[in-house]
């Protein structure tokens, strides 16, 4: 093999018999590129070909989800355990991964967050209010800390897809400030990969 790869590696303990499998988040969905089975060990490698620009890939085991950029022939490691694959894994390899994983937690406590708040019985206009807050709050943090203080990495990127509830946080098509975000990193990434999708 000539082509130039990345590799993804690591374990994952308490997942013998489970089927790991490594995906690309493509613009037109997730497209599954290899699987391996793990064994007592739970070690695994996995090689994919090296992008031209920086694209984003998932580990995933049933509906956990382990989301990771790759730009370059780089090595990612991944230490992880089943019961808490999604939320206390450890990676290594670029600064990039460790804030792609900060995101993640981010959005999942915002998703915790919102999910009480639907089943705390509270009236609809205070769970409505309280729900644009938590929303908002998450948004100026994420605006600040990730995305206009680094705009042309692909963490700034990722942040910009984060979904809640099936719907994109954020939202060019109804918000003028999130078409700001959207503007700075498209701006910054554009000068980098003019000619990646």
């Amino acid at each position: 093999k000539n082509e130039q790869t990345f590799k993804v590696e690591g374990e994952v303990t308490g997942a013998a018999e489970k089927t790991l499998y490594l995906e690309q988040s493509a613009l037109g969905g997730i497209v599954t590129l290899d699987s391996t089975e793990l064994g007592s060990h739970g070690t695994f490698s996995f090689e994919g070909e090296r992008p031209s620009s920086p694209e984003f890939y998932r580990l995933r085991i049933d509906n956990k989800i382990i989301n990771f950029s790759a730009d370059s022939t780089e090595t990612i490691t991944v230490h992880a355990d089943f019961p808490t694959f999604a939320t206390d894994y450890r990676i290594e390899g670029s600064e990039t991964n460790l804030k792609i994983k900060e995101l993640s937690l981010l959005q999942a406590e915002l998703q915790n967050q919102v999910t009480s708040l639907g089943k705390s019985g509270l009236p609809a206009g205070i769970v409505q209010d309280s729900l644009l807050a938590l929303v908002n709050s998450y948004k100026d943090k994420v605006k600040r800390e990730y995305i206009f203080r680094a705009p042309n990495t692909p963490y700034a990127y990722f942040a910009l897809f984060q979904q809640l509830n099936g719907y994109m946080i954020f939202d060019p098509l109804t918000s003028k400030e999130d078409v700001k975000c959207f503007a700075a990193v498209a701006t910054s990434l554009n000068n980098q990969y003019p000619h990646a999708d």
